[in-house]
């Protein structure tokens, strides 16, 4: 029989790889750790992740910094083990949607703890994620919000290069 230690404030990101690369990230989601309501995000221009290789598209920027650990779960701001490059599609449209089910279950459940783990998945040595795992599982009701998504980096119209993060047919 396994036994699992719950760790109050538990908040993990993986060391990058040798070519720059996030790897997965955990953090048990609770009140304690999330920045208070209203709390805006902090600078993180500074921060150039891996396959960041910024362009516009029909005059939008094409890539966003995107969290693995959103801001919103863990008061995380320009952490280079928790940023990587991700088209705004991949960002706003995919993340975003599996991120707000778990914010709007913290809002409800304000007691209650979440262990989310996200991790990037990179093919050989590509510096841009083809995307990102998502997981979580609330503990205190054994899973009432429970989630295992796949999120695909891309940006409809647009033909990635993976393995630099140019774009292929701009």
């Amino acid at each position: 029989m396994k036994m699992i230690i719950l760790q109050k404030y538990l908040k993990k990101y993986s060391d990058l790889d040798y070519l720059g690369r996030c790897g997965v990230a955990y953090v048990n989601v609770c009140k304690e750790i999330m920045p208070p309501d209203g709390d805006k995000r902090g600078d993180i221009s500074s921060v150039h992740p891996a396959g960041w290789n910024q362009t516009k598209i029909n005059g939008e920027y094409l890539y966003n910094r995107c969290h693995l650990i959103a801001h919103s779960f863990s008061d995380e701001d320009a952490n280079k083990q928790n940023l990587i490059t991700g088209t705004s599609y991949f960002n706003n449209h995919g993340m975003l949607p599996i991120e707000s089910l778990l914010l709007e279950y913290m809002n409800k459940n304000e007691g209650n703890h979440v262990l989310y783990r996200v991790t990037p998945i990179f093919y050989g040595e590509n510096l841009l994620a083809s995307g990102v795992e998502m997981e979580a599982y609330s503990v205190e009701d054994n899973g009432k919000l429970s989630f295992n998504v796949f999120v695909y980096n891309i940006q409809p119209g647009v033909t990635l290069n993976y393995a630099t993060g140019e774009v292929l047919n701009n």
